[in-house]
């Protein structure tokens, strides 16, 4: 990580969009401050373990909660592009070069692989931290793809 350049944790919340009958779709979501410049966020959706995962100026959790109502929006971020999209993580994990904050998207995947109530204690003890302050575990996909 870009030791210089500081990431505090505004916020971050996991939760799971569709499921039941449905292939269960969770999206996770992080707020980050930069010590210079706006704070940003990283949004993950994983469907069956794959992701995709947006950079945003607001919040676009709401919109992945309540699709219908956000169809269009949701139709722009999707044509505006991805930082990540695929199959699993690995393809992030070998090669992050010129993604800002890359710890930010370690914490994010290691909220959604989590169980939730790991995950929402993770969220509650990093609240208002700066990511070189606190130790990320590494997600069950990270842990997968080092051992492969």
């Amino acid at each position: 990580m870009d030791k210089t350049k500081k990431y505090q944790i505004v916020n971050a919340r996991v939760e799971q969009a569709s499921g039941g009958p449905d292939i269960a779709i969770l999206v996770a979501e992080v707020e980050l401050k930069p010590a210079k410049g706006a704070p940003f966020f990283y949004t993950l959706v994983e469907c069956e373990g794959a992701p995709m995962i947006y950079k945003t100026e607001s919040s676009v959790f709401d919109w992945w909660m309540e699709p219908d109502a956000y169809e269009s929006e949701l139709d722009d971020l999707q044509d505006a592009g991805s930082v990540y999209e695929g199959e699993n993580y690995d393809e992030l994990f070998e090669d992050h070069k010129g993604i800002e904050c890359y710890e930010g998207l370690r914490y994010l995947i290691y909220v959604m692989r989590a169980s939730w109530d790991k995950a929402e204690a993770f969220i509650q003890a990093t609240k208002g931290k700066n990511l070189d302050e606190i130790e990320i575990p590494a997600s069950d996909a990270e842990v997968e793809w080092k051992s492969a």
